[in-house]
């Protein structure tokens, strides 16, 4: 991953030089707010400070964080309580939180400022009526309702409604209407009705205040503007809301639904964690969690924005969540809750997150340890188990332990030990199966990521055994998961460099493009293509290292994928000779014949594919696909008859291909044998029922026979099934008689 790009400030000359003045008597200025006596002293300390330009005090305010001196801090912690700037404050805060990452903290306290609260003295002002917010917090979004009553006998009325989002639009929606009491109370009705799938509670001002600043942070954050018909009504709504003297109280509620369970209370904190929704995570902690490390929401919330916008997390996935038994003490420790009150659970969870490593990273407490990290995206592997207690009847969070990090200091006989348990147990599952497979899927999900984390431990006290990497490789192949599969591969290739260094490389290669596939090109794309560029670079050099028809053969599949289709040719061409020099192996021989015959379809040369389709049927009669290619050479060519007999082949090897039944249909609607297509089709839905394609081709082939009521059932079925198919439009048209068929 790419470093985090800094952000340019553009000062002048003249600002440059001021900022450097300032900035070499900052010690000077440190003296003087401890020499201060009240806040017109102060305020005279700092006076050059202010006198700056906003940019030219926020690139003060980055030097001095960089100058590792308590009387750098005391300035920031001076800039930051007095500094009329909001992005300015801000700054300061940040680098106050870079300093205290490296030990150093203010000896300067700034004194505790009044600001009286601002009166709005209007006449008959309007008179808040009723409020209600939906208990969605742990989706991201709330629905903020407010009304307000008015007028003569407050027969008149005025509503407003917020879309609160606090993971990236801030406030996303806004709209309002005025009208009369009646009028207005029926309008409540009805967006509370068409809210009624969620839960809904009553909301005092105060509490849609606190919502509505926390999702203006959100704006400001994100450096994305509130919804343009909120910015219009601004000024009134700083009068009905912002600015009331007495909004009312304010009971704390979160409106996170009361109903989540335990595992999606940690599912949820996670996610939010990782893509900075901290607001949401604080609130998931119990009010005696030591994960708040003593801090109040602004202040916890403030130091985990700082760190995101340095660590950037992304694409957070979950890996396993399983239940665990609860840990016995006979000890009651501070921030725990008595086992008289309450019952605890304990989640044993392994999730994994893209983020870049930073020295923030020690500012937030429940940092957990990667056990296993992948250089090229960046992505860290943890295992923490949750303690969570049911506070004020729900289930929160009491404390996060981190167990990967736990793991290290096992024993290598401890964690060899640990390892033959879990194999013990995976053996015993295959061999006798849970009848539920979805527990048995479950319980290998936990066990293989659980046992991935037990050999990352026993990697790092036994950091040069290439069996350890080999181990470790295997389980991880097991999961499937070819990010986490690259990691071993990486460290075997780079630690043992000469031991079966192109088998490795390989091995490497073939799952570094698994990977590149993995993602979305047109999201992205540079990562996709670096990943295809360092595969490409991994089997050349193990086809120059060992010159084996292997090697070649998986270069060549490399480049098929790339559409390079000369360079696959040269590759498939040279481990055919190679080949033909050792002992033939039939499954490698087929593999290079049907990649000849692939490239020969590319380049259309058609008739050219067919002997190298025909010997891979020879050699493999199971080939996956062999058939098939066979069909589609010759229908090309228009042998249809012999395309029909490699279909009726290939649908006897593969009976759900639905290429086939598509293949076969145009064949016999050209030779107008509608009622053989139809009764293919029928035979394919009776195997394969829920296929929408299968429908719509029935569907055109009972237009093309006049039978126009069944075909359209059957198009309305393959829509239900696949309401965004390209095909079914086409057929309706033809249906409808405005196009021939498909």
């Amino acid at each position: 991953m790419s470093p985090k790009k800094q952000q340019d400030i553009q000062l002048s000359a003249e600002e440059n030089t001021q900022v450097e003045d300032v900035f070499s008597r900052y010690q000077s200025i440190s003296q003087q707010l401890h020499a201060s006596d009240g806040q017109a002293q102060i305020e005279t300390a700092l006076q050059e400070i202010f006198a700056l330009s906003e940019a030219a005090q926020i690139s003060l305010v980055k030097s001095l964080a960089k100058t590792n001196t308590v009387e750098a801090a005391d300035v920031l912690v001076a800039i930051n309580a007095l500094s009329p700037q909001k992005e300015v404050r801000k700054e300061a805060r940040r680098g106050l939180l870079r300093l205290e990452g490296s030990k150093i903290t203010p000896r300067w306290i700034a004194p505790a400022a009044q600001t009286p609260a601002v009166q709005i003295r209007v006449s008959n002002p309007p008179r808040f009526w009723q409020g209600v917010a939906t208990q969605t917090r742990e989706e991201g979004e709330i629905q903020l309702i407010f009304t307000w009553e008015y007028g003569y006998d407050y027969g008149e009325a005025r509503l407003c409604a917020f879309q609160l989002d606090f993971w990236n639009d801030g406030i996303k929606d806004f709209l309002m209407e005025t009208g009369t009491r009646r009028h207005i109370e029926n309008s409540l009705k009805e967006m509370r009705r068409q809210l009624a799938s969620v839960g809904q509670v009553e909301c005092s001002l105060a509490e849609g205040k606190r919502l509505l600043e926390e999702a203006l942070e959100v704006n400001a954050w994100h450096k994305i503007q509130p919804a343009q018909e909120y910015r219009t009504q601004l000024p009134l709504l700083q009068k009905l809301i912002f600015q009331m003297a007495e909004p009312g109280p304010d009971n704390g509620q979160t409106f996170i639904t009361p109903e989540l369970e335990e595992q999606e209370v940690v599912a949820n904190f996670i996610g939010a964690w990782s893509f900075g929704d901290y607001g949401l995570a604080y609130d998931l902690l119990t009010s005696t969690s030591p994960v708040r490390d003593n801090l109040d929401r602004e202040e916890w919330v403030t130091r985990h924005q700082s760190w995101f916008d340095e660590a950037h997390p992304t694409r957070m996935e979950l890996g396993f969540i399983h239940e665990g038994k609860p840990k016995q003490s006979a000890l009651w420790l501070p921030g725990s809750v008595p086992r008289a009150q309450s019952k605890s659970k304990e989640l044993e969870v392994g999730w994994s997150v893209e983020l870049l490593d930073t020295p923030l990273n020690g500012t937030i407490k429940e940092m957990p340890m990667g056990t296993a990290i992948n250089k090229e995206t960046g992505r860290h592997w943890f295992w923490n188990n949750y303690t969570l207690v049911k506070e004020q009847n729900v289930w929160r969070i009491q404390q996060v332990q981190d167990e990967g990090a736990a793991l290290q200091g096992l024993s290598v006989s401890e964690l060899q030990n640990r390892i033959k348990e879990y194999e013990d147990a995976i053996d015993k599952a295959v061999k006798q199966p849970d009848k539920d497979t979805e527990n048995f899927i479950e319980e290998m999900s936990w066990r293989l990521g659980q046992l991935l984390h037990f050999e990352d431990a026993l990697i790092a006290h036994l950091p040069l055994d290439y069996n350890a990497y080999e181990e470790a490789y295997g389980r991880a192949v097991l999961t499937g998961n070819p990010e986490r599969i690259m990691v071993y591969l990486d460290r075997l290739a780079q630690r043992f460099p000469q031991t079966h260094r192109a088998e490795t490389l390989r091995r490497l290669g073939s799952t570094l493009a698994e990977l590149a596939f993995k993602y979305d090109e047109r999201q992205l794309g540079e990562r996709h293509r670096h990943l295809l560029q360092m595969a490409e670079e991994a089997l050349q050099e193990a086809a120059t290292l060992d010159n084996s028809t292997i090697s070649y053969t998986l270069l060549g599949e490399l480049m098929m994928s790339l559409n390079r289709n000369d360079d696959a040719r040269a590759a498939f061409q040279r481990s055919q000779e190679l080949l033909a020099k050792g002992n033939a192996d039939p499954r490698t021989e087929a593999a290079i014949e049907a990649g000849l015959g692939n490239v020969d379809m590319r380049q259309q040369h058609v008739e050219a594919s067919i002997p190298h389709y025909q010997r891979v049927a020879e050699l493999n009669s199971e080939y996956p696909g062999v058939w098939f290619s066979l069909g589609f050479a010759h229908r090309q060519l228009g042998h249809f008859e012999q395309a029909e007999t490699y279909y009726q082949k290939a649908l006897a090897q593969d009976p759900a291909d639905i290429r086939v039944y598509s293949e076969l249909t145009a064949i016999y609607m050209q030779r107008s044998q509608s009622d053989k297509a139809r009764s293919l089709l029928q035979d394919a839905l009776r195997q394969n029922p829920g296929v929408a394609n299968l429908h719509a081709l029935l569907a055109s082939v009972l237009a093309e026979a006049g039978d126009k009521r069944q075909a359209k059932q059957h198009l309305d079925e393959a829509e239900r099934l696949d309401p965004e198919s390209d095909f079914i439009p086409a057929v309706r048209q033809q249906i409808a008689g405005d196009r021939k068929r498909i």
